[in-house]
């Protein structure tokens, strides 16, 4: 928690992080709320209300996403061809979040996460730590064990869809003092403690980290964030703790299952709520 007392690079994302947050404030968030609510019973009402119903046979009919963050996206049949048009879709606090937006597309095509230092072209740990805007995708679906808390960088999608790709059995995600990060579609479970050391957080810089806590996600210190359709459960720790003044979250879709300590201190998009019951 303390590292930019000792460690230059991190006193200096600090700092900027703080700016971050100064300027990601919001003087009235009850008003995102009610825009959010808005938007939710218009798409409700509209697709309650469409006599075209879905049968025992295949739909091809009018599209039946609810919530207007489905809505945005998933209605077009062809989303994969344009996968960076999730970041138009954040809805809530965190609706200003574009991620990886404008850059280039990086597909993981390794599931190993050997070396903490010098990371393999290919795999996840090698993609979250590039340099600018990067919007991550797998080539299949994959089970990644993290051997130690994944640093992710600013402006990063990490982006599942179309397989199934789990984060287990090992350390979890770490944004820290980050700005503009997207994860969607994606399982985290059974995540442990990691034992810490040196990790590479950017292609420029390294430094000794030391136990991370066994979150599934850990937020801290980072604005504009939005965590749509992960599923997680079973995490020694928190499943997401967002911590140490963030702000401009959306936490929204998301399944959270077989814990008991999902925590959430800073301001979040907690009126999303209401959408887990429309999907």
């Amino acid at each position: 928690a303390n590292i930019g007392d000792f460690d230059d690079h991190w006193k200096n994302r600090e700092q900027q992080a703080k700016m971050n947050a100064a300027k990601a404030y919001d003087p009235n968030p009850q008003e995102a709320c009610h825009t959010l609510n808005k938007q939710v019973h218009e798409n409700y009402h509209e697709t309650s209300n469409n006599n075209t119903r879905r049968g025992l046979g295949k739909y091809d009919g009018h599209c039946l996403a609810a919530n207007p963050i489905d809505r945005c996206w998933r209605c077009d049949k062809h989303w994969s061809m344009n996968r960076q048009k999730l970041a138009d879709c954040a809805r809530g606090f965190g609706h200003k979040t574009t991620g990886g937006k404008k850059g280039r597309i990086y597909v993981v095509t390794d599931d190993s996460d050997g070396d903490l230092l010098n990371p393999k072209p290919g795999t996840l740990r090698h993609a979250v730590i590039q340099d600018g805007p990067l919007w991550i995708t797998f080539k299949h679906g994959m089970v990644i064990r993290l051997s130690e808390e994944l640093l992710v960088s600013s402006n990063k999608t990490l982006d599942g869809r179309g397989g199934h790709v789990h984060i287990a059995g090992g350390a979890g995600i770490m944004l820290q003092y980050v700005d503009n990060v997207i994860i969607h579609s994606v399982h985290i479970h059974d995540i442990k403690k990691g034992n810490g050391g040196l990790i590479r957080d950017s292609m420029s810089h390294f430094g000794f980290r030391t136990a991370s806590d066994g979150d599934g996600i850990s937020i801290f210190g980072s604005t504009n964030i939005w965590i749509d359709h992960v599923s997680m459960s079973n995490c020694m720790d928190g499943l997401i703790d967002a911590i140490e003044a963030s702000t401009a979250i959306t936490i929204s879709n998301c399944h959270f299952t077989d814990h008991n300590d999902v925590s959430i201190r800073s301001l979040c998009a907690i009126c999303l709520a209401i959408i887990q019951g429309l999907t």
